[in-house]
């Protein structure tokens, strides 16, 4: 009886130190592609944003997305996608005034995100 209460014990704790873990991860992973979605607006300001430029980012948003799809909700990950499908069309056109009001929106989502994958009572309740 005393190995099954340890054994249960030890899966604990190395459950919660497994999703603590990838909290921490993901939220930093977040934080920096929120750094980088600054960077490329500020070149949308300055109209000077490359279309290899913007895929690269995009690029690191799908890497991202792999890893956090099935931890997040799906309607936030989703909507990233397509406000970035549409800032492709818009980096393709040179429309920078569109394409900085899609990423001010992925802005805003890659800040909000990592909120929402810390455990809270106001989530709970």
């Amino acid at each position: 009886m005393t190995k099954n209460i340890w054994a249960g014990l030890i899966a604990l704790v190395l459950v919660i130190t497994c999703g603590v873990l990838e909290v921490v991860l993901l939220s930093q992973s977040y934080e920096k592609l929120a750094a980088d979605c600054r960077e490329v607006i500020a070149k949308c300001d300055s109209e000077s944003l490359t279309l290899k430029e913007y895929n690269e980012f995009r690029d690191k948003w799908v890497d991202l997305r792999e890893k956090s799809e099935l931890l997040l909700p799906h309607v936030d990950v989703y909507e990233i996608n397509l406000r970035f499908a549409e800032g492709q069309a818009y980096a393709e056109d040179g429309d920078y005034a569109q394409l900085k009001a899609q990423l001010t929106v992925v802005q805003e989502l890659l800040d909000y995100v990592p909120h929402l994958m810390k455990p809270s009572l106001k989530h709970i309740l």
